[in-house]
């Protein structure tokens, strides 16, 4: 009797652990059997859509791009001739002169001085060289005077040495005035009124900013396509207004770079600046080729390719590209393939394409 009782107390311990496991087993058979369910049903196929255009025979624009500087056709730095303190400065930085406007000024008070002690031993000096040649039986005025009988006069009188120090009386006066020496933009003004000019350092730099001339290089496998003459566009990478130039020099050597050096002249359109970083590029019209956008084409096995669409499928072909410019490739078909005008070309959307992938055209 004992013993089937404690086997009924036993049954009822554990009877709670058995029904719990078989409510966890159901429901993990059932999770089991929707993630099944789940994976069994099909996602939507992502539809290709592309955008085309139709290959046609036209010109292409060859062109070579390079980089350059502007630099002014005219520009100087000005300097003080001799050493003073700057009275006056008549410009600013950013300024347009005229040529010959008096740009600053020296104190010049001391120079005044020597100069009129050079002009006074100058006349001092003509008077003694006319006794001497009157004494020679010259007279006052007299202009046949032998080339000898003068020589003396001026060596015996001093006047040949009162003479040179007068002309250098007067230079140095003169270059205690800063003139422009053509017209332009005045850049560079450091120095101030009242300081001690500086003659180590110019004293501001003149820049005639009418025309400028840009100096940029090419790769020796392009020099054939250029030559002196030949018009290139220029766009500053500031955004300033692009203009037309003209190649006017070719160095006719190649550097260690491998690199050929031209020059180009440029009108100014207005805003262009000393210095200002500009894009040259040279073009050149090729007539009758087949022109696609860049992005048409893509690469497949290291290969060149592009894909044509024809009902609805995409076909890629091989390609060669013959010549390139900033936004187009001119194009023919590689050995066995077939390119042909009037084609249509998938130029979006084609980077994972495969061959016979289903298109639709935007």
């Amino acid at each position: 009797m004992k013993q089937n009782q404690s086997e009924q107390n036993h049954l009822k311990q554990i009877l709670p652990f058995l029904l719990l496991s078989a409510i966890l087993l159901g429901g993990c058979t059932n999770k089991s059997n929707n993630t099944t369910t789940d994976s069994n049903e099909s996602l939507p196929e992502e539809k290709n859509i592309v955008e085309t255009v139709i290959l046609q025979q036209q010109d292409f624009t060859r062109e070579i791009v390079s980089n350059g500087k502007l630099s002014a056709f005219q520009r100087a730095e000005l300097y003080f001739g001799v050493p003073g303190f700057i009275e006056e400065i008549n410009v600013k930085n950013g300024q347009r002169v005229k040529k010959g406007a008096a740009l600053a000024n020296l104190k010049n008070e001391d120079y005044r001085f020597s100069l009129r002690k050079a002009e006074f031993a100058k006349e001092k000096a003509e008077i003694d060289k006319l006794d001497i040649l009157m004494g020679m039986g010259y007279k006052k005025g007299e202009t046949n005077i032998t080339a000898d009988h003068e020589q003396i006069a001026d060596i015996r009188s001093g006047y040949n040495q009162a003479k040179i120090q007068y002309d250098e009386a007067a230079e140095k006066l003169k270059q205690t005035y800063l003139k422009a020496p053509f017209a332009g933009t005045v850049a560079g003004i450091k120095q101030r009124t009242f300081e001690k000019a500086d003659l180590s350092k110019p004293f501001c730099t003149l820049i005639n900013s009418t025309r400028f001339f840009i100096r940029f290089p090419l790769l020796e496998t392009e020099i054939s396509r250029v030559k002196t003459g030949q018009k290139v566009s220029v766009t500053p990478i500031a955004g300033a207004k692009p203009t037309i130039g003209t190649i006017t020099e070719i160095d006719p050597q190649i550097d260690e770079n491998g690199l050929v050096w031209l020059k180009a002249e440029v009108k100014n359109p207005g805003d262009y600046m000393e210095g200002m970083n500009v894009k040259v590029s040279i073009k050149k019209a090729i007539q009758g080729q087949l022109i696609v956008p860049k992005q048409a084409v893509v690469l497949r096995q290291n290969r060149e390719v592009l894909f044509r669409y024809t009902k609805g499928t995409a076909y890629w072909t091989y390609i060669n590209i013959l010549d390139e410019n900033e936004n187009q490739y001119a194009v023919r078909a590689a050995d066995g393939a077939t390119l042909e005008l009037g084609d249509t070309v998938i130029v979006s959307n084609n980077l994972n394409l495969a061959h016979e992938s289903v298109v639709e055209i935007k």
